[in-house]
């Protein structure tokens, strides 16, 4: 065995080598993009994917030809190169340059690239890269912030070397902007002209966009071919799903959670059609590495998928998985999952039932901010079946706040001080509290009224009412 193990780790050595050098030439391509675009370098485009010089191609067309609605369509960032062109440039000059042509003009203007750095300012750096497939990979500007990753640039591996796919920022660079024109409190149209006086100023008197909102060229024809190759900004969201896909089969939780929740909600099907199966699979995995906000993820998931039918109890493997997810979630400080945790050690799933350790957990909940959290301690102080572990008194005390309250709060927490009532052989006031409760319930939940009557039966008779079942082996109804 130890011989078959030597062999496929030295199979497996060549290629992480390739891998890591790739990683490494990949972050290398960038750091020598944003040198030389910070100095507008010209030779920064060198370093360009031909769909980038191929993107700019579309952009100096629709510096020639874009209608003033058309430019509204192109992202904010993206506006400031077509304004540029136009404002630099007459129509012969821009229709003479290629894609490469119109990378280093811009590039030289300023209005291309990372552009000039303040003093002290850092350029971005490449902190990880992921190789996903068609000879591509992303970079990450940051590591994960514990909810996402910091995805960056795209590249491309072309003849043998890796090539930026700048293009690939404008969806983050736009939301960039438009925060700070938010907090500026200016218009479009007033900040992207304080941009173009800023970027281009020097070359050129004050620039304003009444100016620049016409076309080089009216041809209708060319407008309607623009349409025809307009950019699809969102393809960097693919190729991020890409990479989330790659990171989660290395097992990384976060990439875990991330498209286990895509692929069970179906929130985003354009990018990862929805498979409850795979996403169920995926955040149980994630909650098995230690990822509480998968652990809860996976509770509600298993909690909606397992939904016992009428007449059928849920499975009981099914529950032990819910407990657990619950346990580790609760565990990492979530509130809610403090209040399924206390639910299910009350009712002995996972585990054997403990009403000290279920009314603790709710006291944890409570103080986290849940509010089901005092209901439910005051349940189990006073409806415990095992003795010694059974409260009356405290429970009754903790039931005060909600006696308190008691025109404002539902049928349910009425119904828990009843029982808190009953359990102290008050069964006058336990009575009362129930009726209330059964009134306030009304008829839409015909089983729960059921319930509610047996227990004011029991307390007519003096008898008070002890949970001596487990709530999760009962029929779905």
């Amino acid at each position: 065995m130890r011989g078959w193990i030597l062999c496929l780790a030295l199979l497996a050595a060549p290629a992480m080598a390739d891998e890591l050098e790739d990683m490494n030439a990949v972050s290398q391509a960038w750091d020598r993009f944003a040198q030389l675009s910070s100095k507008r370098d010209p030779d920064s485009v060198a370093l360009l994917s031909q769909d980038s010089l191929r993107y700019m191609t579309f952009l100096r067309d629709a510096a020639l030809y874009a209608s003033p609605d058309q430019v509204r369509r192109i992202p904010m960032t993206e506006r400031a190169p077509v304004y540029a062109m136009r404002a630099t440039l007459d129509e012969a000059k821009l229709a003479a340059l290629d894609g490469e042509g119109v990378a280093r003009h811009c590039t030289k203007i300023n209005v291309y690239g990372l552009g000039p750095r303040d003093e002290g300012e850092r350029l971005p750096t490449i902190t990880h890269v992921t190789l996903i497939p068609g000879d591509r990979a992303i970079g990450e500007l940051g590591p994960p912030n514990g909810e996402q990753y910091q995805y960056g640039p795209e590249f491309k591996r072309e003849n043998g070397q890796w090539k930026v796919r700048f293009e690939s920022m404008v969806v983050d660079n736009t939301i960039l902007f438009d925060q700070e024109l938010r907090k500026s409190g200016l218009s479009e149209n007033e900040m992207m002209e304080l941009l173009l006086n800023d970027l281009v100023g020097e070359l050129m008197p004050v620039v304003t966009l009444s100016d620049l909102d016409r076309p080089l060229r009216d041809d209708a024809a060319a407008r309607t071919r623009l349409n025809e190759i307009w950019p699809d900004y969102r393809d960097s969201y693919r190729s991020r799903m890409l990479a989330t896909e790659r990171k989660a089969a290395d097992g990384e939780d976060l990439a875990m959670l991330g498209l286990g929740a895509l692929l069970y909600s179906g929130a985003k099907p354009e990018y990862a059609p929805q498979d409850k199966p795979r996403g169920l699979k995926l955040l149980e995995q994630a909650s098995d590495k230690g990822n509480t906000q998968a652990s809860l993820l996976a509770l509600l998931a298993l909690t909606e998928t397992y939904r016992p039918a009428k007449g059928k109890v849920a499975p009981p493997d099914v529950l032990n998985r819910m407990a657990v997810h619950s346990r580790r979630a609760a565990e990492g400080g979530i509130a809610d999952a403090m209040v399924s945790t206390a639910t299910f050690t009350f009712n002995g799933v996972g585990g054997p039932r403990d009403c000290k350790r279920a009314e603790e957990w709710a006291a944890r909940a409570e103080d986290a901010g849940a509010k089901a959290g005092r209901n439910e301690r005051v349940w189990y102080l006073a409806t415990c079946p095992i003795p010694d572990q059974r409260d009356p008194k405290r429970a009754l005390e903790l039931a005060a706040y909600m006696i308190e309250r008691a025109d404002t709060i539902g049928a349910g927490e009425l119904d828990t001080v009843a029982a808190a009532y009953a359990a102290n052989a008050r069964f006058a006031e336990a009575g009362d509290y129930q009726r209330r409760a059964i009134a306030k319930l009304g008829g839409d939940d015909v089983d729960s009224a059921r319930r509610m009557k047996q227990r004011l039966n029991d307390y007519k008779r003096g008898k008070d009412w002890v949970q001596d079942y487990n709530y999760f082996e009962l029929p779905g109804e």
